[in-house]
């Protein structure tokens, strides 16, 4: 199953890392440079209270695939957000005809459809093989 995974990280190559020990693969990073629609749910997940570094970590985005459930990744610490990118898909679809300030706001709208964590957490990860 594809998910679009937003994980804190202290080196963005921990993330291959932590992935690769999951028994995960990455099929791309860095997705929200490419993806007008997740920058606006991400902006809207600011708007909400989402901070862009948490306990000196970094927010990353990855798409990934592997069997694992949503709810595999949800109570981790490190992971800020997890959702199918087919649901994503579906999403986009239904706003796909709109262009300026309504893109946006149906985009950054979908940012309410999630939890913010705790912002002032520690994020405590751990790989043996991090440099």
């Amino acid at each position: 199953m594809l998910k679009h995974i937003a994980v804190r990280l202290r080196k963005f190559h921990h993330g291959q890392l932590a992935f690769d020990l999951n028994k995960s693969t990455v099929v791309n990073a860095a997705i929200e440079k490419r993806d007008p629609a997740l920058k606006n749910l991400i902006e809207g997940l600011i708007n909400r209270g989402m901070e862009y570094t948490v306990d000196g970590c970094e927010l990353y985005w990855f798409q990934i695939e592997d069997d694992h459930p949503i709810s595999h990744y949800q109570p981790l610490n490190e992971v800020e957000v997890i959702f199918e990118s087919d649901w994503f898909e579906k999403k986009k679809d239904s706003f796909r005809h709109m262009s300026g300030a309504r893109y946006f706001d149906a985009s950054a709208g979908l940012a309410d459809e999630f939890e913010i964590k705790d912002q002032a957490r520690k994020i405590a990860y751990h790989l043996d093989s991090a440099a």
